[in-house]
């Protein structure tokens, strides 16, 4: 068998592997495949794709370029490329590789799309509205992409967002999430949130809920003054990644008030750090809580609020895709749910923008 042979070969055996989800022994064959025959376009493809899955980013990028330079309507190609450089954070070069998408295949919704979220990112909103649309035109019943429109046109938002926007996010975002978040944005919700509770609330709950835990932030600040700590979260993959820190007695893939409907365990502590702004409405999460919490059990949570002006009586979807909640709402909700108003404060959130942001950090019981 010559080289060219020995190289398909090997090619065809990453193709199996990859399908198989043996990814280290796919990239291993397209890489020696590559060996044997260099610049194969397909093979670079498949090479940058597979590194991809392997959540190795800045390895993907070469391959990939690669790849296109040696065919350049490759559509998946730039739509990888694209996908690669957001991850790395160089906006401007993804953003570029979304158009050649949209010049490529102007009839796929998937590059207006994705290039209207980079420019959104940008802040570039009216550009971004104009790519929401084109995709929206082409895929009309994609909630996405009407979710998006509304966030930016400040109209027709839903109550609640689409529920695999968050699942995918956080699934997405899993791995690289909290050295993001604590790191770079400086997050502090969660401590901040916790050091804070009233000096009127047990120094021991015996059932603790974190709601939203993520990847486990409150888990460890908490342990020591809970018995029973369970967490939930709507994205498999923050699971994961609280379940490596061993503090949590149970962790739960589900969406909060599906959870609190389904369960029979009467709460003394529910921990809702930076988890309101992707709910919106908040009556049903309520309800179920004044169900699912002990009599003189306490809630505490964070939440963005609206803009002096902005209407009282509902939550506000920002450009952010986050939702923002006045605080005459959350007293409304909390009141006719039967949860006793026991403090609030302002207080910084993380970084937003190179800015702090602040946010509300309110202290409830329940009657």
């Amino acid at each position: 068998m010559n080289a060219l042979d020995q190289a398909k070969s090997l090619f065809e055996q990453g193709v199996v592997q990859f399908e198989s989800g043996q990814l280290q022994a796919a990239c291993d064959c397209f890489e020696k495949a590559l060996a044997l025959a260099p610049g194969r376009p397909s093979v670079l493809l498949n090479l940058g794709i597979t590194l991809m899955q392997l959540g190795r980013w800045q390895e993907a990028v070469p391959p990939l370029q690669q790849s296109l330079a040696s065919q350049a309507d490759q559509i998946d190609g730039w739509i990888s490329l694209g996908m690669a450089l957001n991850r790395l954070g160089d906006l401007d070069a993804a953003l570029q590789a979304y158009e050649k998408v949209t010049t490529l295949a102007p009839e796929r919704a998937l590059g207006w799309g994705e290039s209207g979220s980079l420019l959104r990112e940008m802040g570039r909103l009216d550009e971004a509205i104009a790519h929401y649309e084109r995709a929206l035109a082409i895929e009309p019943d994609h909630a996405l992409y009407r979710y998006y429109l509304s966030a930016l046109r400040g109209v027709d938002a839903p109550a609640q967002p689409p529920q695999q926007y968050v699942q995918s996010l956080f699934d997405q975002y899993a791995d690289d999430f909290e050295p993001h978040l604590v790191g770079q944005l400086q997050y502090r919700g969660h401590s901040h949130l916790i050091e804070h509770l009233p000096a009127q609330a047990p120094k021991h709950f015996p059932r603790v809920l974190d709601l939203g835990c993520g990847t486990g932030l409150c888990g460890p600040l908490i342990r020591p003054r809970a018995g029973a700590l369970w967490g939930i979260d709507l994205a498999q993959g923050m699971i994961e990644q609280s379940r490596r820190l061993g503090v949590y007695d149970h962790l739960e893939q589900a969406e909060a008030a599906a959870f609190l409907t389904g369960c029979d365990t009467q709460w003394d502590l529910v921990l809702a750090a930076d988890v309101f702004i992707y709910l919106g409405a908040l009556d049903e999460l309520f309800a179920q809580l004044a169900r699912r919490m002990q009599p003189g059990g306490w809630l505490a949570f964070t939440a963005e609020v609206t803009e002096p002006g902005l209407s009282g009586d509902r939550p506000h979807l920002r450009p952010s895709l986050r939702y923002a909640h006045p605080l005459p709402y959350l007293e409304g909700v909390a009141r006719a749910h039967g949860f006793q108003w026991r403090g609030h404060h302002d207080a910084p959130l993380r970084l937003d923008q190179g800015r702090p942001l602040q946010a509300l950090y309110a202290y409830l019981q329940r009657g």
